[in-house]
């Protein structure tokens, strides 16, 4: 009980949404079927309000209302009473306490969660992305300096084991670059120790991710950096039969590019732009 009170008390302080608001949302979605997480994308008779969802799903289909943590903590409150927790080894699963039939779409929802997160696929999504900004970089006169390195001239980050995926320069102007197609936001540790290694090396901060929760995007502005928010993680070609199922089942926002869309790098060059008028 005081683990739920002291969530309550720690939510009714974030703006500009409450515990209540978050609770109520998460409800309708398990109870509603044209709840606006419904709306994006073709409907998925497989996806719907009694089905089991995995807790970090929950929180990535919520992710443009709510910050992950949010999303997980009131899902915490409600388990026990409207929803209840089925444990997995490779997951764990919550749906509506009166859903009967359950236990074949968990084994469905498991055996697409083992092939999205195989070794093998997890570090080819890493590569692609990391391999597609650099390509943007290049395509749009940006020097890259250093790969996956934590020095810049004389200069050695030490503090930490981190390393920066990039560093690249255009116009003088020296960038610190961090790429992450993950489906959880990166650690606040590695995002704090990596906002840190750019200050020590005197880069600008230009953060390339998935997603992130709101106050790294504060915060990141605070230290005249930017992140550029790329929302759905990126497949190589060869995947898409697994990112259909993965839609029809779990609703989580996956694509195959071949290139960074130009309304993405408009906004990197805007942020360069904006650089170069200060300089």
């Amino acid at each position: 009980m005081k683990l739920k009170k002291d969530l309550v008390s720690m939510l009714l302080r974030r703006e500009p949404y409450s515990l209540s608001d978050v609770i109520e949302d998460v409800k309708q979605f398990f109870t509603d079927p044209n709840h606006w997480v419904f709306h994006f994308g073709s409907p998925t008779p497989e996806c719907g309000v009694n089905s089991p969802y995995h807790r970090k799903q929950i929180e990535v289909l919520f992710e443009d209302k709510y910050d992950h943590y949010d999303v997980n903590n009131a899902v915490d409150v409600l388990i026990g009473g409207f929803l209840k927790l089925e444990q997995r080894q490779r997951a764990h699963f919550v749906l509506r306490s009166d859903v009967r039939y359950f236990k074949r779409a968990i084994k469905t929802r498991i055996r697409i969660i083992e092939r999205y997160a195989d070794r093998n696929i997890t570090d080819a999504i890493g590569k692609w992305a990391e391999k597609l900004v650099e390509y943007m970089f290049r395509l749009n006169g940006f020097e890259i300096v250093g790969k996956h390195t934590n020095r810049f001239g004389d200069l050695v980050w030490t503090e930490t084991n981190h390393n920066l995926d990039f560093i690249v320069i255009k116009d003088e102007i020296r960038y610190g670059v961090e790429v992450k197609n993950t489906l959880p936001y990166i650690e606040k540790d590695e995002f704090d120790a990596k906002l840190k290694m750019c200050k020590f090396l005197s880069l600008v901060p230009l953060w390339i991710f998935r997603n992130a929760p709101k106050i790294q995007f504060r915060t990141m502005k605070a230290n005249n950096g930017f992140i550029l928010k790329f929302k759905s993680q990126i497949y190589p070609f060869g995947q898409e039969p697994l990112i259909r199922e993965t839609w029809t089942k779990m609703r989580l926002p996956m694509t195959v590019w071949d290139e960074i869309p130009q309304k993405l790098v408009n906004l990197v060059l805007g942020f360069h732009k904006s650089n170069i008028s200060v300089k």
